[in-house]
């Protein structure tokens, strides 16, 4: 059977392909489109797919959509969505009636009507776009809808390999789908069913991202940067405004959100330079601002799985989902929870993954009998078009390097603390590069993560990310083969040994922890001896992986987005597919090609 998911109403639009219960390709519109979290239809996406996949568009039997299933007939369904949203407004602005009801009622009623009823139209109008557009390309299998939420539980429980047999706890936190904020799902033997709904009104993705904006960053694409600021911060100077903030309720199982924060994130949507922070905030650092949200989210998050695992006390396993697990520190907080075997942390957790959720939740209706399975790589997307290459090669007069054997040589670049860029193989999906669409370099200067950034024109304070042997993994990770399957997609973080800060500082964040990658040779055998190769010559197991990116740019999908990358950034050497570029020999390309244009960015000072 095939099935096409795709995601068309949100941010992170994009389509998935699943033939015969095995995923054969994923792909955001973002990496088509070049705009970071695109909302355009993922019509791009979908033509790739199919081109890439070699199946027509009239042999899907199945068009799976993620949907908030009233979009479409929000007329008919509008009255319920209202009356729901009209209660838990009234409740909140009656039992907080002293923190300007009035604005806060008018924040509500503005943004979750008015704009609503907008938006509602224009999510429907990006899904009918994809959806005419296979039709015109000959579909004519069933449609089905699945809803927003639902998507992400089953992205994360079906992709999580657990036992069929044992029971699964699945977590879904984020901004807010269509119906609710966090949701909490139960998996067993193949099928998957809700068991809690938190409302919209209490958001820990609203909670995090207006931190994100109170700081100068821009929410849904920043809140890494506030995870990195809040270890150098001290919790203790603000946590209990955080925890007042936001914490689960003692009796009922729903997040407390504050509607300050709301007013905040409302007031604040426009930062000008100078001007100051709510009070309860003024003559703070943003460390301890970003550190005090931080430990509130890490705590209230892992209060309610803690909640649920004593209500099933013979679940082991939890999957998580949902923007907010994009939190690699609160993964790990859950991760170290004593009743716990393992968790898994889908790889698309934002909206990315929607069209992955879409068409395995028609995959476990339709399949006679589904169970949870492990893909052991993110390498979904489309590979580098040859055509191009040669397109390039005689345009921009590249000059490769001969090599035996391009691993080797890679790695002797990176023992003389070169920087590499990687383009080759099929591209990852999710945000993170996995080693097809990636930037190496040695682990041992702590002083990268401030060099290189400027280098992408980044600003950043995690440090970079290692990618591990994964023969390795004890040496440098404490408790390190837990959870080992989801840290080959750099979901989670782990307190490192005192050999690895001692050896690899570049890839130690201040608070001692790591967000690794895990690599197996089986997984991808280029990668893999790439960094055995620099194992063999250094001694260490580890490399620097970032993104293969500049500063709010997608990563690179295509070889022409990778030379052009290549030559912003000054990168010292790029491998292209089977060929390897320096950038000494080539100053024909560098004066051939546009470098792209360095974006202004609002500097927040230290003290605010």
């Amino acid at each position: 059977m095939k099935i096409l998911g795709i995601h068309a109403n949100t941010h992170d639009t994009g389509c998935a392909l699943m033939v015969d219960g095995r995923l054969i390709h994923v792909a955001s519109q973002e990496r088509f489109d070049r705009h970071k979290m695109s909302q355009a239809p993922p019509i791009e996406a979908i033509d790739e797919a199919l081109e890439t996949t070699g199946i027509k568009a009239s042999e899907i039997d199945c068009l799976a959509i993620s949907d908030d299933l009233s979009a479409q007939t929000y007329s008919q369904r509008g009255s319920d969505h209202k009356k729901r949203m009209l209660d838990e407004s009234l409740w909140a602005a009656l039992r907080y009636f002293w923190y300007r009801p009035w604005r806060f009622w008018k924040y509500y009623k503005g943004h979750r009507f008015s704009k609503g009823i907008r938006r509602g139209h224009a999510r429907a109008d990006r899904v009918e776009a994809a959806r005419k557009h296979l039709l015109d390309k000959g579909f004519r299998g069933v449609q089905k809808t699945y809803e927003h939420g639902y998507c992400h539980a089953t992205s994360a429980y079906y992709c999580s390999g657990f036992d069929r047999s044992c029971k699964c706890l699945i977590f879904v936190n984020e901004g807010g789908s269509f119906i609710n904020s966090a949701s909490v799902y139960l998996g067993h033997r193949g099928q998957v069913r809700k068991i809690l709904d938190i409302p919209t009104t209490h958001s820990p993705g609203v909670f995090y991202a207006t931190v994100t904006r109170l700081l100068g960053f821009n929410p849904g694409r920043h809140e890494g940067k506030i995870t990195g600021l809040a270890a150098m911060g001290d919790p203790r100077v603000l946590g209990d405004l955080g925890r007042e903030l936001f914490h689960l309720e003692d009796r009922r199982d729903d997040y407390y959100l504050s509607p300050l924060v709301y007013l905040w994130w409302r007031d604040y949507r426009k930062m000008r330079p100078g001007r100051p922070l709510p009070r309860p905030l003024r003559g703070h650092s943003r460390e301890d601002i970003a550190a005090a949200w931080q430990i509130a989210l890490e705590e209230g998050v892992t209060a309610l799985i803690e909640r649920y695992l004593k209500r099933y006390p013979d679940v082991r396993h939890v999957a998580l989902s949902g923007g907010v697990h994009g939190n690699v520190k609160l993964n790990q907080r859950i991760n170290e929870l004593g009743q716990i075997e393992e968790i898994y942390v889908h790889p698309g957790m934002g909206d990315c993954g929607q069209p992955v959720g879409a068409a395995l939740a028609c995959w476990g209706e339709t399949d006679d009998k589904p169970a949870p399975f492990r893909h052991e790589t993110a390498y979904l997307g489309c590979g580098v078009d040859g055509e191009e290459v040669r397109h390039l090669t005689e345009e921009y007069e590249l000059v490769f390097e001969q090599t035996d054997d391009l691993a080797e040589a890679v790695a002797d670049l990176l023992a003389q603390k070169k920087v590499v860029g990687i383009c080759r193989g099929a591209m990852e999906y999710g945000p993170r590069a996995l080693g097809n669409r990636s930037i190496l370099y040695t682990p041992t200067d702590p002083a990268v993560n401030d060099w290189l950034n400027h280098q992408l024109k980044r600003t950043e304070f995690m440090p970079f990310a290692p990618v591990t042997l994964i023969e390795s993994i004890d040496e440098c990770y404490i408790n390190g083969g837990k959870s080992a399957y989801t840290a080959g997609f750099m979901t989670v973080c782990y307190d490192c040994t005192d050999h690895m800060k001692r050896t690899q500082p570049a890839v130690v964040h201040v608070d001692g922890t790591a967000r690794p990658q895990y690599i197996a040779r089986r997984q991808n055998p280029f990668y893999y001896d790439v960094v055995e190769n620099f194992r063999r010559r250094t001694g260490i197991p580890s490399v620097v992986n970032t993104s293969f990116n500049m500063h709010e740019e997608p990563i690179v999908r295509t070889a022409g987005d990778a030379l052009r990358a290549f030559v912003a950034s000054n990168l010292d050497a790029l491998v292209l597919e089977d060929k390897l570029i320096l950038r000494d020999k080539n100053q024909v390309l560098r004066q051939k090609m546009a470098v792209f244009e360095e974006e202004d960015e609002r500097s927040i000072p230290h003290e605010i």
